[in-house]
């Protein structure tokens, strides 16, 4: 699983690598692009192998891929419209032509049966079932991909301005109305600077794999045969 890349080309060999190693399942939180500068190198790389290693990569969604229907970002700030003009050109045709198309094959959320939920922010009481995720509405699309994981109990209002802060009750809660037992989330690089971050009771774990706030990338990895056994693998 990996977290944030935010545009580290640094990555992308490791990152392929082990998509090529037979037996390796890949799962993106998303936040694909922005802060590092080779974000339109990062969306090929994952998009290739999206198409390469169907059905063994897995790609989520972010806040940074969150924009409307012409191309306009609902997040600030975006990098990635100047790196696009310059790198091909155009930001009209680079966004219908090659990143809405990515956009489109994302997912909102992914779920190992009985062990973990994958977002790419966080959850919140919204959140009452499965259905939640493969049809959510608007409400809980936001809250999923801005949320934050707070050492407290409640759900407030998030202090980016959207989407909640979520404690350890709301965690709990949302873990037993999905049958999972932990939530593995990115959103928040500056909290996995040298490796994951657990907290919540080890029921939320955070993940980076990007060097543009300055840490150590790397991928969080869970046992097949023993899907409580989580351990990491840097790489750089």
């Amino acid at each position: 699983m990996f977290g944030d890349i935010h545009g580290d080309y640094s990555v992308l060999d490791p990152i392929v690598k082990i998509a090529e190693k037979e037996g390796n399942f890949l799962v993106f939180l998303g936040d694909y692009a922005d802060r590092g500068r080779h974000g339109v190198e990062v969306i090929e790389t994952v998009a290739t192998l999206l198409r390469k290693y169907h059905g063994r990569v897995v790609a989520l969604k972010g806040n940074h891929e969150d924009y409307t229907e012409d191309g306009a970002p609902k997040f600030y700030p975006c990098d990635l419209v100047r790196e696009a003009i310059r790198k091909k050109g155009d930001w009209v045709n680079y966004f219908r032509s090659e990143l809405k198309p990515f956009i489109e094959q994302l997912y909102l959320a992914a779920v190992i049966p009985n062990e973990v939920l994958l977002v790419h922010g966080g959850v919140s009481r919204k959140i009452t079932s499965l259905e939640d995720l493969r049809r959510p509405l608007k409400i809980v699309e936001i809250d999923v991909l801005w949320s934050d994981p707070f050492e407290g109990y409640g759900e407030y209002p998030n202090r980016r301005g959207v989407g909640v802060e979520f404690g350890i009750d709301v965690t709990e809660e949302v873990c037993r109305r999905l049958g999972v037992k932990r939530i593995v989330r990115s959103h928040e690089p500056m909290k996995a600077l040298k490796g994951y971050y657990s907290e919540h009771n080890g029921r939320v774990i955070t993940v980076s794999s990007t060097s543009a706030y300055r840490g150590r990338p790397f991928a969080l990895t869970i046992n097949p045969k023993n899907p409580s056994e989580i351990s990491q693998v840097f790489l750089k």
